[in-house]
């Protein structure tokens, strides 16, 4: 009986394989400059350089290689929500923000001016998403005997 229930995962692992890989690139992870940002101090950024390289980029967000990755953008400030720069909404090239991308997360990346010392504005990962692989729906139930 073990063994048919063994099987049965089986034959639904090769089943719905082939599905997840469909849905999402294997040795990538998400990222996201623009969102509904937690903080009025947070503004979204538009990434334009990986690992130094010039990248023409969704401002809204896009896929990256797993792996560590330097990333740099352009920010444009809303002053209304937040400090002012004595009114230069423009921020140049920002510092450079040197991160692990894990395959399939999805990171949520902002440029934090929290601080009152605009030396300490830098990019930030405000939020990190986990999504559950498939197979972990998978796995055989405790309960199941």
């Amino acid at each position: 009986m073990q063994a048919v229930k063994y099987l049965i995962i089986l034959v639904l692992v090769l089943v719905v394989l082939p599905v997840s890989a469909e849905q999402g690139d294997f040795g990538t992870a998400n990222v996201v400059t623009q969102n509904d940002l937690p903080s009025e101090c947070l503004a979204p950024v538009a990434i334009n350089r990986i690992d130094g390289e010039i990248q023409a980029l969704s401002a809204r967000g896009f896929t990256i290689e797993a792996g560590i990755h330097t990333i740099n953008g352009r920010v444009t400030l809303d002053t209304r929500k937040c400090r002012s720069l004595d009114g230069d909404q423009q921020i140049g090239t920002t510092p450079g923000l040197e991160l692990n991308f894990e395959t399939g997360r999805i990171y949520y990346i902002a440029y934090d001016r929290t601080s009152p010392n605009t030396d300490d504005w830098q990019l930030v990962v405000w939020k990190v998403e986990y999504p559950r692989p498939m197979i972990d729906y998978l796995r055989p139930s405790d309960s199941i005997q």
